[in-house]
């Protein structure tokens, strides 16, 4: 009886996890995911082994995969219900593995349940049509199997180690070093046993068999290399971080308390714990949480690592916390703890449901970030074939998704030097759109026929009065220009 009782409570905590993450998950699609299904059709037409000619530049290279194929194929089947399915989907798998680890290193379902739904929370805004999607699966999973392997030494979980480099490589390489990385504190923490002898009970450094793991590891780096993409895995992170993209996209700027303010109050919490109680502490999980702690302040995207990773580490030191002062969450009235539960499920059922009849409504893509109807009227209107248009980065992977070669898109790095010699796209556009240098030196420059702008932006100010451009399409948040007395 009492096993079927948890087991209800189980089934109850999963939907409830489910319900949560499909109230948090984004309808709208993200410009990532527009280039994803552009490429995914070209790679069905053509095969990886024909270059990429999204935008109206020539010899730019980048790398396609296979499965950029399978995004392409679920929109042709379901547009875009199905790539919205899809991400529901993986989400939930996300998330719910984060609570099935979490719940199994406390053993404490109620505070695994809440902490699921706080980092749930805060990462509900990654959760789109995006290779990051599937990275931060196989991130969580790995960091399972290598706790799992060292505890348990079964072969089993050696075997994930060794595939998860290859399928990290394929899916999403510029954050493929991290894959190596979370292999580092485990690491650290066998060198540290060997020659240190730390007599504070606080630190707790375990001397475990860590060979088995390191073979784990390069097997790992050797299946990486069974790719098409080659070394890029191993290179494209540090180009990226190289080159100009850190200047203006948000994820790449360095972690502040206004967007990470889980993030430093884990970081005050566990260094009031660590400093002013007798908690036992693993090394391996300071590590992981400065570690990862130390990535985020330099990059935003590496706060979704820490919430993933490290919050699992965090738990497990406010449950030693917890045990060492025998604190015991419990209601001694049984009718106040019925009350309380009956507040918590119409407060947590109100936020679900609001959310997820808001989002019935939602179009799948906003008209006010994408130039939907300016799309429709460049291609029933204007020869794409001889249009070099010019482009805001936001949007021209949609420009690309509606078959339109756009002149920049959100893949920042194939236009710089960095991987592509001699590019300066990405430069020029970032200065001509701030208004460091005039738009019309970027539009000589590039042979420039057609501009479509947002309505806000700098160049939209001058432009409108400019005799050599003529507005031949408007709405409410764009402008389309045509370049008079052009060459013919």
């Amino acid at each position: 009886m009492k096993n079927r009782k948890e087991k209800i409570k189980d089934l109850i905590l999963i939907f409830l996890i489910i319900l949560f993450t499909i109230s948090i998950v984004p309808k709208k699609m993200q410009n990532d995911t527009f280039f994803l299904i552009s490429l995914g059709q070209r790679v069905i037409k053509y095969g990886v082994e024909k270059e990429e000619h999204l935008v109206w530049h020539e010899n730019l290279k980048y790398t396609n995969s296979y499965w950029f194929s399978y995004i392409a194929k679920i929109y042709n089947e379901y547009k875009e219900v199905g790539i919205y399915a899809c991400v529901l989907i993986i989400s939930n798998m996300q998330v719910l593995l984060y609570y099935f680890i979490l719940n199994k290193i406390t053993n404490r379902k109620k505070l695994s349940f809440i902490c699921t739904l706080i980092v749930a929370q805060s990462i509900g805004s990654q959760f789109t049509a995006r290779p990051q999607i599937i990275s931060s699966l196989l991130l969580i999973f790995e960091f399972y199997c290598i706790e799992q392997f060292l505890n348990t030494n079964k072969k089993r979980y050696s075997f994930f180690l060794a595939i998860i480099p290859f399928f990290m490589a394929v899916f999403h390489s510029s954050v493929f070093p991290i894959c190596l990385i979370m292999y580092l504190p485990f690491f650290a923490e066998f060198i540290l046993s060997k020659i240190l002898k730390i007599q504070d009970d606080k630190i707790i450094i375990e001397k475990r068999n860590i060979k088995k793991l390191l073979i784990a590891f390069l097997l790992g780096i050797v299946f990486s290399f069974c790719t098409p993409k080659g070394i890029e895995p191993y290179t494209d992170m540090l180009n990226v971080t190289k080159g100009i993209s850190s200047d203006f996209i948000l994820e790449l700027q360095p972690a502040n308390i206004s967007n990470s303010i889980i993030l430093f109050i884990s970081f005050i919490l566990v260094t009031a714990i660590l400093t002013f109680t007798k908690t036992k502490v693993r090394i391996t999980d300071l590590l992981f949480i400065f570690g990862f702690g130390i990535l985020s302040l330099a990059a935003i995207r590496c706060t979704y690592f820490y919430y993933l990773i490290s919050t699992i580490c965090i738990v497990r030191i406010i449950i030693e916390f917890l045990n060492e002062y025998n604190f015991k969450f419990k209601f001694t009235n049984y009718k106040v703890y019925k009350l309380f539960l009956c507040l918590f499920f119409i407060v947590f059922l109100t936020y679900c449901t609001k959310n997820i009849t808001s989002k019935l409504n939602e179009d799948y893509i906003n008209s006010g970030d994408y130039p939907v109807d300016a799309s429709e009227y460049i291609l029933n209107n204007i020869d794409i074939s001889k249009m070099k248009i010019y482009n805001h980065f936001n949007f021209g992977s949609y420009l690309e998704f509606k078959g339109i070669p756009a002149f920049i898109d959100s893949r920042s790095g194939i236009f710089t030097e960095e991987f592509n010699p001699g590019t300066t796209i990405l430069a020029d556009w970032l200065s001509a759109s701030k208004g460091y240098v005039n738009y019309n030196e970027l539009f000589d420059k590039y042979g420039i026929t057609h501009a479509l702008l947002y309505n806000d932006e700098i160049i939209n100010t001058y432009i409108k009065y400019d005799k050599n451009y003529k507005l031949i399409y408007q709405d409410d948040s764009f402008s389309l220009y045509e370049k008079l007395n052009i060459e013919k």
